[in-house]
């Protein structure tokens, strides 16, 4: 539900972002933008047509439109984005700015999938939320929402975007039913779902769950990989399975926390814009100073929900180290956004603005990157559990590499394909209601 975000303040301000997917960077500069300075003349859609005739990546294919004829911002953006564009939106300026730079979000705090007989399942909780405090965990089924089975699904989707309190009926790894009625709080996310040291004989393997790129995921990824340095990983598994991406500037960390010596002061990420922004181009050095470790390969977990941010880090290591994707194929969001701020209408405009390459020039993975052993998601175990599918299959792959190029791969699919539940809003940027 979770690419690259920075801002540029005039009398409106833009902050770039790969999207889900996004990288969110915590640069902040100014510019000087004549077609933002008479803010009191212009409507939302008169700000957001002219910011993608100015900024959009495939500004030269945008269509002549009265932006004043659509009811909405989203509908504009809708009708003249091109069809391989899946990420621009608008949307509250407010919302957006409290989950990238306080990754804070209002909402119960858990993350929902569909499997293919429609049952809702728990991917995700936040700790300090409405859902975490009552103990519900990964692996729970939700039997009703506001007393509509998935029956009724377009009625689940209304009870979740409404502000307004919601009753669940949870189904926990044991069978127990539980019921609660929960309100919508401000929860403060905690990026790092879990971390943990696996011993499989010789292998010392450090397994990081990491669910989005913002601000406050420094520091917590730093506790991480301290911990991983200090004793002495031999392998790394990353499980980006449902991360939508976030700020670029953590996904440019993770990346050398991860690569260490192999990517120290090189060349990892090249940004490249339309044609009247080609002065924002950049080269990216991996020159972070904090931890990082020292391992020969380095295997990602992934789904089609793992984007943007995410993507990019994957992709920045290919070049450099032994790269191994265990599960589906990822997104395939090799593109980035800016927000552009109209603080007087709580406005942020946030239009795929740049394409992303690694360092060799590599980038155009539109359908996603590919894995190198599939294997399905098992939502029914919590994290960090070794008969997990997608755990189970990559610590396999560890202890024995060959599994990753076999023609007959470790499958783990105890129930059917899952999709995430129908977010709205800032929900679709954070997975999780």
């Amino acid at each position: 539900m979770k690419n690259c975000i920075s801002r540029k303040k005039t009398n409106n301000s833009k902050i770039p972002l790969l999207l889900i997917a996004f990288i969110f960077t915590t640069t902040f500069f100014s510019i000087s933008c004549s077609s933002f300075r008479h803010e009191e003349d212009k409507t939302a859609n008169e700000y957001i047509y002219e910011t993608f005739q100015d900024w959009y990546l495939w500004n030269n294919k945008l269509p002549n439109v009265d932006p004043n004829t659509f009811e909405t911002g989203q509908e504009l953006i809708d009708s003249i984005c091109v069809e391989q564009d899946r990420w621009s939106f608008a949307g509250s300026l407010t919302s957006v700015k409290q989950l990238f730079e306080a990754g804070e979000f209002t909402g119960f705090g858990g993350s929902m999938m569909l499997d293919a007989q429609k049952r809702i399942w728990i991917g995700q909780v936040y700790r300090n939320s409405p859902m975490g405090r009552i103990g519900v965990q990964r692996g729970w089924e939700i039997k009703s929402i506001d007393g509509f089975t998935t029956e009724y699904l377009e009625e689940i989707n209304n009870a979740l975007a409404r502000n307004q309190s919601v009753t669940f009926e949870f189904v926990d790894n044991n069978g127990e039913t539980h019921t609660a009625t929960l309100k919508r709080e401000v929860v403060t996310m905690n990026t790092v779902l879990h971390s943990s040291i696996i011993e499989e004989g010789p292998h010392k393997i450090g397994y990081l769950v990491f669910d989005s790129f913002v601000e406050t995921s420094e520091a917590e990824l730093d506790s991480v990989f301290t911990r991983f340095n200090q004793e002495k990983i031999t392998d790394l598994i990353v499980d980006l399975r449902y991360n939508g991406g976030g700020l670029n500037d953590i996904a440019y960390k993770l990346t050398a926390m991860i690569g260490g010596s192999k990517v120290k002061n090189k060349l990892i990420t090249l940004t490249q814009h339309n044609s009247n922004h080609f002065n924002y181009n950049l080269e990216k050095i991996a020159d972070y100073k904090g931890t990082s470790v020292e391992v020969p390969t380095v295997h990602f977990i992934t789904t089609k929900e793992t984007a943007s941010a995410s993507e990019v880090v994957i992709n920045n290591l290919i070049p450099y180290m032994e790269v191994v994707i265990v599960g589906r194929a990822t997104h395939g969001k090799p593109v980035g956004m800016y927000i552009f701020e109209v603080e007087k209408l709580d406005l942020a405009i946030l239009p795929i603005c740049f394409k992303t390459t690694n360092k060799d020039g590599n980038g155009d993975y539109f359908n996603g990157l590919q894995p190198t052993l599939e294997v399905a998601d098992d939502i029914t175990r919590p994290w960090g559990d070794p008969e997990e599918g997608m755990l189970k299959a990559t610590i396999a792959c560890i202890a024995n590499p060959a599994l990753a190029t076999s023609a007959f791969p470790l499958k783990s699919q105890p129930i059917s394909t899952l999709e995430p539940i129908k977010y709205q809003g800032i929900n679709k940027l954070i997975g999780a209601y």
